[in-house]
């Protein structure tokens, strides 16, 4: 080699050092100039478009390294890494095995990986017949090693599409697309299209589709950019009446929305239900905002969750509910900072303790009588006792289950002349000395289904106890009451099954 390549050859490489391919491939293709035989400066100048992801110009340059020595290992390994990147499992392999014959020990590894690989497209592969979401690991696998082979992207975005695992194809499929090869693939920006539809990204939906061609746009295509569209305007609309105080027209623009979603578009159903939270907020709706707000919540892991967690814990706090609203609060802060919501935790964080109106947590007015507020509680315990929730989220539950403590705690008070008389008095709650009460028990003797006296043991049986709405046997193994009877509930962690 001459000086003058010695020269360009050692400039590519300070270039290659700094990052600077193109500059690099520059110096390389000058060296080339006046040494064209080096295998050295072909396999420079692969590895420089290889960091550049121009593999077919790297397959080109190894190709041609091993022409010019044919027991260059290297080479052979530069070469098989680029087929695999563009999914050639089968030529990738062909190069690996050739490297490890030359001596190339980190190549045995390689052809290990191939092989594995090569078995899992043949599992992923058939289009024919239900897709299988436990396929999901083997495609991912499969996109992770050969990141540019639109086949195996298709397929994992169809796997993971039939898995609901909408986050790994906009990531797969985000970082394929930039791929100056890739980039006009239609079918591809259409499965990314739909994931950002399905994870509620909807400006980033719209803009994929204005990404593809006109004449590749199909009928599906259009069908799921005028939905996306459609969704995106009304919930604008319902933004817009927001900031004008028009809050019945943005929660029916918002309700809407909902009605162009499927139900099984989910994600989106839980953002509409976030939006929905808020103009019922504002009409001070706030057990239909709190039923909302969990309903968006539950299973989220998006950072716009924050917005329900705000919401329901304001409602929270308007009606009281000071610890369920810190601990929203809290969480909100964990997400994502915001003063408002810091301020709001603190105020509550500082002040003093305050004193539960029990009147207004049974719903009767002060001058009750024992039977209303007997009545009040049977009524709203009814509502609220967790084994009546079996339809609802995890979220709504453990608000449920609170609301019932809560009342049972009232009626405690409120249902105890001498008690009740001090409370109005305005004494403390804590200087009450009411007992810690099981309130489902308390439920049960109030409901007339268990004495007021009950012994330990009868009251241990009674939990156990199964109505017929659970379709279920009682401890003694016999069928239970042959029509459901409302007040006969018990816990679900002491059924006897």
């Amino acid at each position: 080699m001459g000086d003058e390549a010695v020269e360009w050859r050692r400039q590519g490489n300070a270039k290659y050092a700094e990052g600077l391919f193109e500059e690099a491939i520059e110096c390389y293709s000058r060296a080339l100039q006046s040494a064209p035989d080096d295998k050295f400066l072909f396999g420079n100048r692969a590895q420089a478009n290889s960091q550049l992801k121009r593999y077919s110009e790297t397959i080109a340059d190894s190709m041609r390294s091993t022409e010019i020595d044919p027991t260059f290992a290297k080479g052979y390994l530069r070469t098989g890494n680029a087929m695999l990147r563009l999914g050639q499992l089968e030529n990738a392999l062909e190069q690996f095995q050739k490297a490890v014959l030359h001596g190339e020990q980190s190549a045995i590894k390689s052809v290990q990986d191939v092989q594995s690989l090569m078995a899992d497209w043949e599992a992923v592969r058939p289009l024919d017949g239900a897709v299988n979401p436990t396929l999901l690991g083997r495609a991912r696998a499969l996109v992770q090693a050969a990141p540019c082979n639109s086949a195996m992207l298709h397929r994992f975005a169809v796997i993971a599409d039939v898995s609901r695992e909408w986050d790994s194809t906009v990531v797969v499929l985000r970082d394929a697309l930039e791929w100056g090869q890739l980039s006009e693939n239609a079918a591809l920006r259409f499965q990314l299209a739909t994931a950002f539809f399905h994870t509620a990204c909807l400006e980033d939906c719209l803009r994929q589709f204005e990404q593809i061609p006109a004449h590749h746009v199909t009928p599906e295509m259009s069908a799921l950019q005028e939905k996306c569209s459609s969704v995106q305007k009304l919930i604008a609309s319902g933004k817009t009446y927001m900031k004008k105080k028009q809050f019945q027209w943005s929660y029916d623009a918002f309700t809407k929305a909902m009605g162009l979603v499927k139900p099984t578009e989910l994600l989106i159903l839980k953002y509409l239900s976030a939006c929905r939270a808020v103009p019922l907020m504002h009409m001070q709706k706030y057990e239909d905002a709190i039923r909302e707000c969990s309903c968006a919540l539950e299973g989220n892991h998006y950072e716009w969750r924050t917005k329900a967690l705000e919401c329901r814990g304001f409602c929270f706090e308007m009606q009281n509910e000071f610890q369920l609203a810190m601990a929203d609060y809290e969480k909100a802060l964990s997400i994502q900072p915001n003063p408002e919501t810091q301020k709001r935790l603190q105020a509550l964080r500082q002040a003093k303790p305050r004193r539960k109106d029990y009147y207004q947590l049974l719903g009767v007015p002060k001058q009750a009588d024992a039977n209303i507020i007997k009545a009040a509680y049977r009524t709203l315990a009814l509502k609220y006792h967790p084994d009546r929730q079996t339809c609802e989220t995890e979220e709504e539950r453990a608000v449920m289950k609170a609301r019932f403590q809560e009342i049972s705690e009232a009626y405690m008070v409120l249902g105890d002349s001498d008690k009740r008389a001090r409370y109005d008095a305005g004494e403390c709650v804590d200087t009450l000395d009411t007992p810690e009460h099981d309130p489902f028990i308390l439920f049960n003797i109030v409901c007339g289904t268990l004495p007021e006296n009950a012994t330990v043991k009868q009251a241990t049986v009674h939990r156990a106890k199964q109505c017929c709405f659970w379709s279920t046997c009682c401890l003694l193994g016999t069928v239970t009451c042959p029509c459901w009877c409302p007040v006969m509930f018990c816990r679900r962690e002491e059924k006897v099954m």
